[in-house]
């Protein structure tokens, strides 16, 4: 009789061994769970308390104990069909009489089901049915092993873009349903020589402060650090390189998730500015008569002396419509808020602009696509 039962206990503990999950992050025969981010599985066959973690170790993984309610909710799920209760890295100190997990922490006192801790032993099992939580379970008793391992969540690709590559965009893992717990993702860019690279997460979808985004100023964390998508006080989406190379490290604690982010990367050309002051003065595109570069972005700041005004003239102007453009602006910096003109396509010259202070400022920017002669500036101080 004993042997139909344990036979029939076998049976029933094999059954709920399932497949991998949907999005492979966890060896066969383990479950992913999105609620704490680790891969779980219940041995087919009983173990006493002593034989259970080495079994855990012999497949890659180890004993669980309750660390979160999040984990407590996903074992009560997951345990609730099995005929029998699996062991959990839970013991008592039989000299203090208090309870440790595995890691030396002490279980929270609600996670007990009703009644419990009992003096019916010194190991604990997890109850899935009805009050949900350890139970105490004489530690020579025959019960399935549960493990938990972490899965590789981090993508296998980590390197983007290339010497001839000036854009792209990357996605934090599980983007953009829900993102992971316990993660440490690098992630680095390269783009074409001469060039600097520009940041934008958005959306930015993350758990406030604990959950963020370190970058850095070259290939890997050793280089200069650039700041974090979230320090406490404000959260930051943008960042620049220096140079062509920049990383980041995407980390997350071991609680709470959301959506995760988008980042877009643009490789910009790394010129220096062009700055003129006096009384009068002129610029031209790059290589002007000839066909500028594709992906310019070139700067240029005229400065008046105090009280006069610049008188800006473009004789000549030609540029691809709509996709190369010279904006033009009434201050000593590139601003939204202080944009003039932008100036684009054949039929632009000739064009005459008085700016009302001192400071003109104008940039010019190309796409990829079509190239042509571009411009030619004069300025007299007025």
């Amino acid at each position: 009789m004993i042997a139909v039962v344990l036979t029939a206990l076998l049976l029933a503990s094999a059954s709920q061994i399932v497949t991998a999950d949907d999005n492979n992050h966890c060896p066969s025969g383990w479950t992913f769970s999105t609620n704490t981010s680790f891969c779980y599985i219940q041995s087919p066959q009983y173990l006493t308390y002593a034989e259970a973690d080495p079994f855990c170790q012999s497949i890659g993984g180890s004993q669980v104990f309750v660390f979160t309610a999040r984990e407590l909710t996903w074992l009560t799920d997951f345990t609730k069909a099995s005929f029998a209760l699996p062991w959990l890295a839970t013991t008592r100190n039989v000299t203090s009489g208090l309870w440790y997990n595995s890691d030396k922490t002490t279980p929270t006192s609600s996670w007990w089901t009703t009644g419990e801790p009992s003096a019916n032993g010194d190991c604990a099992t997890f109850k899935g049915t009805g009050q949900s939580g350890l139970k105490a379970t004489p530690c020579y008793s025959i019960q399935p092993a549960l493990c938990r391992q972490m899965p590789a969540l981090c993508p296998t690709t980590t390197n983007y873009g290339g010497t001839s590559t000036r854009s792209g965009t990357i996605q934090s893992p599980g983007y953009p349903v829900q993102y992971y717990n316990n993660l440490n993702c690098l992630y680095s860019i390269t783009s074409p020589v001469n060039t600097y690279i520009t940041l934008l997460f958005s959306p930015y979808l993350l758990e406030d402060y604990f959950d963020y985004i370190d970058v850095f100023d070259g290939p890997n964390s050793s280089y200069p650090y650039l700041g974090t998508t979230d320090d406490w006080w404000y959260t930051r989406d943008s960042f620049e390189s220096s140079s062509n190379s920049v990383s980041f490290i995407f980390h997350t604690d071991s609680i709470i998730t959301d959506k995760g982010w988008l980042l877009t990367w643009n490789a910009k050309s790394n010129t220096p500015p062009i700055s003129q002051s006096g009384q009068n003065g002129s610029f031209t595109s790059p290589n002007y008569p000839n066909n500028y570069d594709p992906y310019t972005e070139q700067l240029y700041y005229i400065t008046a002396p105090i009280g006069f005004q610049v008188n800006v003239t473009i004789p000549d102007f030609n540029t691809e419509m709509n996709y190369d453009v010279l904006e033009v602006y009434n201050s000593s910096y590139v601003s939204s808020y202080n944009l003039v003109a932008n100036l684009t396509g054949s039929a632009v010259a000739p064009w005459n602009w008085l700016s009302p202070s001192r400071y003109v400022t104008m940039r010019f920017k190309s796409d990829p696509i079509v190239q042509k002669k571009g411009f030619y500036v004069v300025w007299t101080i007025q």
